[in-house]
């Protein structure tokens, strides 16, 4: 088995899932003990969390910064454990020139959109991904149209994610998110967690349109790099 490198603490509690996802799917596809050969370098997020509205420009730096000390350390993939995150890879992925494959959150997103033959999609995440468009841009290139939610949605979407992000876990939160999601079912085919925090507090036992979560998706890719083994459909129903 390969080892997966996930470049987490971005934050410490969806990093989290990340791990239980990895190691859910080991034990679903192989049996036995096994678990998944996994790598963790979990950053102190401030510097970069710190920066993203006011100083967005220095952020590229930052992660390539935290990506060549992981990659020092030989994990034999990368998995950046933050939605956001992936518009500063994609500044310096060029520059970066890595000898290991990373699996972007962003495409894994629109290849099962794809998979799954859809077509609209409502894009949930932080205020910032719901705003600057990188998302959209990422996800339309798969023949995808991508809807937000409005001003006042959004506004309490990015106050629920501050507060999964600190650990913090409340029914209302998803009671909130399920029925953001049912007022927008009619216009759209499925709904995509663009946040690591948001599948804490909403699944697709909650909803009646699909979920993709991105996290999951990314983590079913890594681990079929990892294993040569197909992943379950879910593991995050």
């Amino acid at each position: 088995m390969k080892t997966i490198g996930l470049l987490g603490g971005t934050s410490w509690p969806s990093t989290i899932e990340y791990y239980r996802i990895l190691n859910e799917l080991a034990q679903e596809k192989l049996g036995g003990f096994h678990s998944a050969s996994i790598l963790l370098r979990s950053i102190d997020y401030h510097d970069i969390k710190s920066r993203y509205y006011e100083r967005w420009a220095e952020i590229p730096a930052l992660l390539e910064r935290e990506i060549r000390a992981f990659v020092g350390l030989r994990p034999d993939c990368l998995v950046i454990c933050n939605n956001t995150l992936h518009k500063a890879f994609d500044v310096i992925a060029a520059k970066l020139a890595l000898p290991i494959p990373v699996f972007h959150i962003v495409e894994a997103t629109g290849r099962a959109a794809q998979s799954m033959k859809l077509q609209r999609l409502l894009l949930l995440g932080t205020k910032f991904t719901m705003e600057d468009g990188f998302y959209h841009r990422g996800l339309e290139r798969f023949g995808l149209r991508v809807a937000t939610p409005g001003e006042d949605e959004r506004v309490r979407i990015q106050q629920i994610q501050s507060q999964l992000a600190r650990g913090i876990v409340a029914e209302e939160f998803r009671d909130y998110l399920a029925a953001l999601v049912e007022r927008h079912a009619g216009s759209v085919d499925a709904v995509v967690l663009a946040c690591t925090e948001l599948p804490l507090a909403i699944r697709q036992r909650d909803c009646r349109i699909p979920v993709i979560d991105p996290t999951e998706r990314q983590c079913r890719e890594a681990f079929q790099f990892a294993t040569g083994v197909s992943a379950p459909r879910t593991v995050n129903s």
